[in-house]
Parts: C-alpha cells; sequence; structure tokens
C-alpha cells in the first residue's frame, strides 16, 4: 500500500496528473468531433490546438501556474555563524598524510589518510 502511495505522489510531483488530464480530454474530443465529422478532420481538429475544450483550457492554466512557481527560494540561504575559528585537534601519534594524483594535469585529487586503529576485544 505505501510502495503505491510513493509512486501516486511521485506521479503528481512531477505533473503526471495534468498528463493524464490531458488525455483524457483528448479522448473526449476525439469522440465528440467524430459524432460531428469524419475521424480524420476529428483528430485533426483534437490537436491541432485551436479548438480546446473545457478541460484543455483547465489543464494549461494549471501548467502556466506550474512553471511560474520556483522550484526553490533562492533568497533563503541557509548560514552557519561560528564565534571564533574553530580548531580541531588530532589525537596524539596521528599521522596525516596527504596524497596528490594527477590525471591528464587537469585534476588533482587529494585525500586523507588518517591510519586507524583495529578495535580492541574485552
Amino acid at each position: 500500500m505505501g510502495q503505491y502511495l510513493l509512486i501516486g505522489a511521485l506521479i503528481v510531483s512531477m505533473g503526471g496528473h495534468l498528463a493524464l488530464l490531458q488525455t483524457i480530454a483528448w479522448g473526449n474530443m476525439l469522440v465528440d468531433f467524430s459524432s460531428r465529422s469524419s475521424l480524420s478532420e476529428a483528430v485533426e481538429k483534437t490537436f491541432d490546438g485551436e479548438h480546446p475544450c473545457a478541460l484543455c483550457k483547465v489543464v494549461r492554466k494549471s501548467k502556466s501556474e506550474e512553471e511560474k512557481k520556483p522550484l526553490l527560494k533562492s533568497e533563503m540561504k541557509m548560514e552557519v555563524i561560528l564565534p571564533a575559528p574553530v580548531k580541531v585537534p588530532l589525537p596524539r601519534g596521528t599521522a596525516v598524510v596527504f596524497r596528490v594524483t594527477e590525471y591528464s594535469g587537469t585534476f588533482a585529487e587529494v585525500c586523507l589518510a588518517v591510519p586507524i586503529q583495529p578495535p580492541r576485544t574485552v
């Protein structure tokens, strides 16, 4: 049950509900237009964008409102203020080794290797 709720939430968050509504609207438009004219004319009227139904207008309005909403507020920044520089002492007898490896002269990776004591058995 929880998996289905998660899948539903993901579909709604990605706009899948609007795609489903648009598909239903196109189906209804095809049935409506084909009852008045030929199937080829009904398909043309359905997908030309010049003859939208009420549901198509609702979907278009919802899509435009979603595009206007920012995903993240850029003015919200997380700042951490420390009163003074923090010094973290290393345990005594710990050797700190820096290794620099270059890949084709453009990228350098710095690794910090700190030896760890084996676990003690009681």
